[in-house]
């Protein structure tokens, strides 16, 4: 039990430092670009990144100079059932399936972040905080022809 409880501790520890490198990077090459992510967004990306085993900058290339292979490698998701696709209006849009989403339990999650957090400076939780409120918050984001397919 005790060797489980370490197993899924420092799985759940690997995952967010990911994660949260990988916001911290990501948020940075977007600010270069002027634009930022929804959290719907970011969730797909690091979905994409976990099960591609793609690095921060291979999917910065993809997103900023193939498009078209990006949504092709959506679409095989959506396959999969990783993703779904929503008509609205005009536009198809990709979104986590309930299903997927659903196989993370947030309580568990929200359990360990107070000790994942402990990891890091003051200043890095800070810079942190700071990057993720701007992305939670974003509502009209200027990425969106990267995550939309038009028709």
């Amino acid at each position: 039990m005790v060797e489980m409880f370490e197993n899924l501790n420092h799985r759940l520890y690997h995952h967010f430092s990911c994660t949260y490198l990988g916001i911290l990077r990501y948020m940075q090459k977007r600010m270069a670009h002027d634009t930022e992510y929804t959290l719907e967004q970011m969730s797909i990306l690091n979905m994409l990144r976990n099960l591609g085993k793609a690095d921060i900058d291979t999917m910065a290339r993809l997103i900023i100079k193939e498009p078209n292979t990006l949504l092709q490698i959506m679409n095989r998701m959506v396959d999969k059932g990783y993703l779904e696709k929503q008509k609205i209006g005009r536009k198809t849009v990709y979104q986590i399936t309930a299903e997927h989403r659903a196989k993370h339990d947030p309580e568990l999650f929200n359990a360990y972040t107070g000790d994942i957090f402990d990891c890091f400076t003051q200043a890095e939780k800070d810079k942190y905080l700071e990057l993720s409120d701007k992305l939670f918050n974003s509502v009209n984001t200027k990425l969106t022809n990267y995550f939309v397919e038009y028709e």
